[in-house]
């Protein structure tokens, strides 16, 4: 059970949050809220690209896990080289 004031899980969720929004993104389905959105959490130091990274791959998206795309996700989003 969280605890009152406890933070500890606060980067996690909103990298997970940014995931969420990379995959509308990918699927053309951006909306303005999201683009807002993904601009404060671009600039907030809790969210890392690796913990960006690890909440694409866990988010399910349209009934699936990334899984097999993630190479091709990742040189999308410009993680690995093409």
């Amino acid at each position: 059970m969280r605890m009152l004031g406890d933070d500890t899980d606060r980067p996690w969720r909103k990298s997970r949050l940014a995931a969420r929004i990379l995959l509308r993104k990918e699927a053309g389905r951006m909306t303005a809220r999201d683009r807002r959105l993904a601009r404060v959490l671009a600039q907030d130091p809790e969210v890392t690209n690796r913990l960006i990274q690890q909440g694409v791959y866990s988010v399910r998206y349209q009934g699936q896990r990334i899984g097999d795309r993630k190479q091709e996700f990742d040189q999308n989003l410009g993680l690995v080289a093409r």
